[in-house]
């Protein structure tokens, strides 16, 4: 399989890469996006899959999905910060966990068309657990290397593809991974007023933040994008956000995730769809007010929980430039299950425009 992907990448970085003009104009040197997808360790013969879409419920192991930023200080070299956060508290008891890597990456496309990459990381994940008064931290380090291919839809939206393989040196754990990435090219600004009529009425991104449960005395979750309390709250998850009008948008969330350790394994599954009204139509920044209505599934083994929720929220949404969008709200939310609890939320989206083309 491997092989396989080195020739594909190889022949994508050989080959001939035609920009129009109008794509050169529209590039711009900075994109944001966050990665999730599948990853496999393997320590002295045990090994530990991960899957999350974007978010897996061991969250602390991976670091990954994470938040990327990547910057162009030359059209065909690439560097920047990955990073991630999660916390879980209650009842005194807390597990945090913290992900920050820098990457480099030479692009056979540059940054203003589709093409291969091949990239190399390093990376420091940083986990603790606190309990009963006491505390323990660990510290790894991982460096590694890995090829990809990136995908410019229209002038705004990056998708990425991506396999690689990095070593955590202190555990002596090799992690083989393949990953997806969903960015935003975050220029574009001076264009916006010209390209408005243009714009998609599409939108798709992820959400992220914090969750206070109130379940038995309570529990916060805190993801930046991912949480140890995702298989809970169900987030972050993926979003689309589909204007049907000027101010009105309706869509999907869903987010999987798994874990398999020697045959046993967890899966939690989330999908929900939403409303919203929107004070400023899809080609402007506003307020928005939304109704959301969620279904979570969890399993292991043979055992399975199904819990279904209703809430509400409101929020702004942010266009930064013709493509790059960002999205604030706070929502709450009853899930019914026995016994039934409440959830408080305050979220931040990262999401990118399908048109700009």
């Amino acid at each position: 399989m491997w092989r396989c992907i080195l020739a594909v990448c190889l022949t994508a970085c050989l080959a001939p890469s035609t920009v129009s003009a109008q794509q050169m104009e529209s590039a711009s040197g900075a994109e944001i996006g966050t990665f999730f997808g599948l990853s496999h360790f393997n320590t002295d013969g045990e090994g530990v899959t991960l899957i999350g879409l974007p978010s897996a419920p061991v969250s602390s192991i991976s670091g990954n999905p994470s938040i990327y930023i990547c910057w162009f200080p030359h059209q065909r070299f690439s560097i920047g910060p990955e990073f991630s956060m999660g916390r879980t508290s209650g009842d005194g008891n807390s597990i945090s966990s913290l992900y920050l890597s820098g990457r480099g990456a030479y692009h056979s496309g540059g940054d203003a068309a589709s093409g291969a990459y091949i990239l190399g990381r390093g990376a420091l994940r940083v986990f603790n657990a606190a309990a009963s008064g006491e505390s323990e931290t660990e510290t790894d380090f991982g460096l590694g290397t890995g090829l990809g291919y990136r995908w410019r839809v229209g002038t705004g939206t990056i998708v990425r593809a991506e396999g690689g393989y990095r070593r955590w040196f202190d555990a002596g754990t090799n992690e083989f991974a393949l990953l997806l990435g969903l960015g935003a090219n975050a220029g574009g600004i001076a264009a916006a007023t010209d390209r408005d009529t243009r714009i998609s009425q599409t939108e798709i991104g992820t959400l992220f933040g914090l969750s206070r449960l109130g379940i038995d005395g309570g529990g916060t979750f805190i993801g930046l994008p991912s949480s140890l309390g995702s298989i809970v709250t169900g987030y972050p998850a993926i979003y689309v956000s589909r204007f049907l009008s000027e101010r009105f948008s309706m869509g999907p969330e869903f987010s999987f995730g798994r874990t398999s350790v020697d045959g046993d394994a967890i899966t939690s599954f989330y999908l929900a769809g939403r409303t919203a009204f929107h004070s400023g139509g899809v080609p402007t920044s506003g307020a928005y007010a939304f109704g959301r209505g969620a279904v979570r599934v969890l399993s292991s083994g043979s055992d399975s929980d199904t819990v279904v929720s209703m809430g509400a929220g409101l929020g702004y949404r942010w266009r930064v430039g013709p493509w790059f969008i960002v999205r604030t709200e706070g929502g709450y939310r009853r899930w019914f299950e026995d016994p039934p609890y409440n959830d408080f939320s305050v979220h931040i989206g990262l999401g990118a425009n399908l048109g700009g083309s």
